[in-house]
């Protein structure tokens, strides 16, 4: 536990020392159930619209699961049905590990995230991500990164979230799937 945590630390600190001085705004998120902890930090690259990002998902079990990826993403704003909407679209290149499996996968996928104008500080968040065999490595044969969520601005740089998240990697020659993370979890975000 102590060298995940030590290596959740490093690399939080490093793309936090990138972000930071490449970067025009960023964000840090924590997630957090019963069993699992998890986050994330991403950041605007200078002014050319792409965002990158590193999060690592850790779950306490017998064989303890650790997910780790490093995103990069195209941002936009748009609206739907006039409510303000912020797009991602992009990749996460994806590493996992629960006991003796071992996975990895380059996932194509994005963020949609819509503010609700009739509620102030509330917005929905879908977080999708998909790795079909040709791009997913070792023991792993797909890879699906699926997060929805409930998002209210407590403060100008604070949302607090409640939500859902799907880890799952299917297993290479087999028809058996590895469901990493199928729950409920509670969030903080905060922006600079």
């Amino acid at each position: 536990m102590k060298q995940i945590f030590s290596n959740c630390l490093l690399g939080i600190i490093a793309v936090s020392i990138f972000a930071t001085s490449n970067a025009h705004s960023g964000e840090v998120a924590f997630r957090i159930s019963n069993d699992t902890i998890g986050g994330g930090i991403e950041g605007d690259l200078g002014n050319s619209g792409l965002i990158a990002g590193f999060e690592h998902f850790y779950k306490d079990k017998s064989a303890s699961i650790n997910i780790s990826n490093v995103n990069l993403h195209t941002k936009g704003q748009t609206a739907i049905a006039n409510m303000p909407t912020t797009v991602m679209l992009g990749l996460e290149a994806t590493r996992m590990k629960e006991g003796g499996f071992k996975g990895a996968a380059i996932a194509f996928g994005g963020n949609i995230r819509v503010n609700i104008p009739a509620s102030p500080g509330l917005s929905t968040e879908l977080r999708a991500h998909y790795a079909p065999d040709i791009v997913a490595y070792d023991d792993a044969d797909r890879y699906t990164h699926v997060r929805a969520q409930l998002n209210y601005r407590v403060i100008q740089s604070a949302d607090i979230s409640a939500g859902y998240q799907y880890l799952n990697a299917g297993v290479k020659d087999s028809s058996n799937d590895r469901t990493f993370e199928s729950g409920l979890f509670l969030g903080l975000r905060i922006t600079f």
